[in-house]
């Protein structure tokens, strides 16, 4: 479906105000996907389910709420311009299973799903990155008096024709949680 031209007025007071996010960001490594959601250029709800190889699963990991950052980065020439999607959270603690997740992860393509705490029952999903424009994970790490805890940004390598996609589709069988109990202070 194609863009439909709509007068954008302001929707309701306190519009511009942030919109918590499900602390649970889902991390889907683009090798596993057999299917994704198609779209087109002007409409940003996506149309499908995301499906994984038989026996491949998403990682879900936790992020501080207060610290999920949705990006988008426009750049390029005159008829070449483009959209870089991005995100960016915190995760308290130097477990063995964050660090094996970093070591794991650092240079495979991956997929993001946010979910925003919209007011709705199901919430708003938003989908970042695609199998042939995944994004790239670069962690940080800070271990001293004030803190333990690791950032991760999640961002395109290229531009592309999108925004981050409106997910409505199932959500991919998710791994079982660490239970190591091995979580940094």
């Amino acid at each position: 479906m194609s863009y439909t031209k709509v007068s954008l007025p302001k929707l309701s007071l306190g519009a511009g105000c942030p919109t918590p996010k499900s602390p649970d960001i889902i991390i889907i490594d683009v090798d596993d996907v057999v299917t994704e959601p198609t779209r087109s250029v002007g409409n940003t709800a996506l149309v499908g389910d995301i499906t994984l190889k038989a026996s491949a699963k998403a990682v879900r990991i936790y992020g501080t709420p207060s610290t999920i950052n949705i990006t988008e980065e426009y750049s390029g020439e005159d008829d070449a311009r483009g959209i870089m999607q991005g995100l960016e959270f915190e995760h308290p603690g130097n477990s063995v299973e964050v660090k094996n997740f970093i070591e794991a992860f650092l240079n495979k393509g991956v997929i993001a799903i946010v979910k925003e705490c919209d007011g709705s029952s199901a919430g708003r999903m938003q989908l970042f990155g695609s199998k042939c424009n995944p994004l790239l994970i670069t962690p940080e790490t800070t271990i001293s008096k004030e803190s333990t805890k690791r950032k991760f940004t999640l961002k395109q390598s290229t531009v592309g024709p999108f925004l981050p996609g409106d997910y409505s589709g199932k959500l991919p069988e998710i791994a079982s949680d660490a239970t190591s109990g091995s979580e940094g202070a």
